[in-house]
């Protein structure tokens, strides 16, 4: 099996463990903490990211590409990954600063010294992140063992600590520690890998080059981190709880699209560099028929199963957020896309500052609604936002898109159509479900696995979609060596 086909399966077992151990976790962390506990959550995780991601400075995006291109290159690669960690080390410190100035002023919101100091040492150790340097290097097996093993502990943690609303920052704690394991992991294996020197480097060369990455990564946040900031500076605690689960659902719904893009993203930048035109259509034409064929039946679901969902996952206490959910229901196709059109095609191809052109607008946009929207309409009103700002981010990227590379193809119709036959079939089989009298959950779990097989029935052996025909091979023979070793 090709080296891209194994990474794209190590992809599919860390984002089914990202979909998977929520519907675990959500169900019982919404009935213990209530509301008002995932409000508080939510916005002291979604503040603190918002700093982690000023001081990421568009590495990220950067250090994997330049990763990627340098691979083969041992000296080349040790100077660079020298370089950024120093960059990264000086940004963190700035950001800092305006995180200690930004607690001053928001501290009535936080009101939690327990929350604070989880949170300042979330930002702390992320001074050495070295995540980009795993993705560029392709190793996916690795991060994906990480990654599973973490947050299986982390889940276990859950059930063990949080007995009581009262134990909110405990949840938070968990969030945390988590990912600073993850953190320090990476650290160490990075540091055994390569013998890191900071003498005699220049960190301060790939500012210019990092710099649009970074403004990329600091208005996307708008949307991504903000939202649960602006809803609970605008609304109540209780709003912002509501929205935080709805749009978590809609996000974790949409990972299993959205983290391939990190497998063929250094793959996709390599042919470019060789300029092998015919193989980076294939791939590109792959990726897009994976985020259509699995982002369409996803956000179908969403939206008619949205009262189930929110009831046997949340709890009654959930209950106003139903329509949240229903709104949110094209977000996994929307943002999937809107991210393919970026990190797939305008950013290998160096197109960043076009990107952070639609970025802006979009964050603008998204901002304007927003701050008026939620408090007007609360949670309701954060939903509707966001979901104008990604269809506006979604145009503006297709167009740059297509002017950067007019003879690509970016879209997969029939593809499309095909998933359009696929979840038409979901409203009969959800309906004569609904209809036997069965209780919530039952009716729920027959109802998306009764959609998911016949789906894949009909894509497979009815419809005979070229790229599921493929996938369906490729985790048979997958699956069939592992048997046999």
């Amino acid at each position: 099996m090709s080296s891209l086909k194994k990474n794209l399966v190590y992809n599919f077992l860390l984002s089914s463990s990202q979909l998977l151990l929520p519907l675990i976790s959500i169900p019982y962390i919404s009935r213990v903490l209530h509301p008002d506990g995932i409000g508080r959550v939510s916005f002291i995780d979604s503040f603190t990211y918002y700093f982690i991601t000023v001081a990421e400075f568009g590495i990220m995006v950067y250090g994997t590409r330049e990763i990627a291109r340098v691979k083969g290159n041992m000296e080349e690669r040790k100077k660079l990954v020298s370089e950024l960690l120093a960059l990264h080390v000086m940004s963190s410190l700035c950001a800092l600063v305006l995180y200690l100035i930004s607690v001053y002023f928001v501290w009535n919101k936080i009101n939690d010294v327990r929350l604070l100091l989880f949170s300042l040492s979330f930002l702390l150790v992320n001074f050495f992140a070295c995540e980009w340097y795993f993705f560029g290097m392709e190793e996916f097996k690795y991060i994906t063992l990480r990654s599973l093993i973490t947050r299986f502990a982390g889940l276990i943690s859950i059930f063990i600590l949080i007995k009581s609303s009262n134990d909110y920052y405990i949840y938070y704690a968990i969030i945390v520690l988590s990912a600073i394991a993850n953190s320090i992991w990476n650290n160490i294996l990075l540091f055994r890998q390569l013998p890191i020197s900071f003498k005699g480097i220049n960190w301060k060369k790939h500012i210019k080059y990092t710099w649009v990455t970074y403004l990329i990564s600091i208005i996307s946040s708008i949307t991504l981190l903000l939202d649960n900031v602006l809803l609970r500076l605008m609304s109540t605690v209780d709003a912002v709880g509501l929205y935080a689960f709805s749009i978590k659902m809609a996000k974790v719904s949409s990972i299993l699209m959205t983290d391939t893009l990190l497998v063929f993203f250094p793959r996709i930048v390599m042919l470019l560099k060789e300029e092998n035109k015919d193989e980076l259509q294939n791939v590109v034409l792959r990726n897009i028929q994976l985020l259509i064929l699995f982002s369409l039946p996803i956000c179908t679901g969403l939206f008619l199963l949205s009262d189930q969902l929110i009831v046997v996952f949340l709890g009654k206490g959930f209950l106003l957020a139903i329509t949240d959910l229903k709104i949110l229901a094209i977000y996994p196709f929307l943002k999937s896309y809107n991210l393919f059109l970026s990190k797939q095609i305008l950013i290998p191809h160096n197109k960043e500052r076009l990107f952070l052109k639609s970025l802006a607008i979009s964050a603008v946009i998204f901002v304007a609604l927003a701050l008026p929207l939620s408090y007007y309409y609360a949670d309701k009103g954060t939903c509707y936002a966001i979901v104008c700002s990604e269809i506006i981010a979604l145009v503006i990227n297709y167009y740059y898109a297509k002017s950067v590379n007019n003879f690509l193809k970016i879209f997969a119709w029939k593809s499309f159509f095909h998933a359009l036959i696929g979840v038409i079939v979901f409203i009969p089989v959800i309906y004569l479900i609904r209809r036997a009298g069965f209780s919530e959950i039952v009716s729920l779990v027959l109802s998306v696995l009764t959609c998911f097989v016949l789906y894949l029935i009909l894509e497979v052996f009815v419809i005979r979609n070229e790229f599921m025909v493929s996938a369906k091979n490729i985790f048979f023979v997958y699956f069939t060596k592992k048997e046999k070793q």
